[in-house]
């Protein structure tokens, strides 16, 4: 199956984290299997790259960014007129990272695997945990 991703998840999955759901950590599981296949909205990898280099989260940004882009599991979707487009709709989610993550998983009609409540209660969007 397919998703979207976010920030905190692809970082607690890199990481080992164990505030990762149980469902999202099955999920990467299947992925690291290629039985899944992960999309990174672009965004998601600059704000993992913000995180890195604010040292907030001790990871090997390179080694992250090396997989993702070298897996034939993980593909980074770029912030393009499509999503834009979707963006413009999303009145109820302030933050523009966010928007941009939501509008990338609504364009690409995939569920999104979030922890954020914020987005966990959009109504419009399917997110796992």
């Amino acid at each position: 199956m397919n998703y979207v991703v976010d920030t905190h998840a692809l970082l607690w999955w890199f990481t080992d984290n164990p505030k990762l759901g149980p469902q999202a950590t099955q999920i990467f599981q299947k992925c690291e299997q290629g039985k899944n296949v992960l999309f990174v909205p672009s965004i998601v990898i600059a704000e993992a790259l913000s995180i890195f280099d604010k040292k907030r989260v001790a990871f090997d940004f390179r080694k992250l960014f090396t997989k993702i882009t070298k897996s034939e599991n993980y593909f980074i979707i770029s912030l393009d007129l499509s999503i834009l487009q979707k963006m413009i709709d999303l009145k109820d989610i302030p933050e523009l990272h966010d928007k941009i993550i939501v509008s990338t998983a609504k364009y690409l009609n995939l569920p999104l695997i979030a922890k954020d409540s914020v987005l966990r209660d959009l109504p419009h969007v399917n997110t796992v945990w």
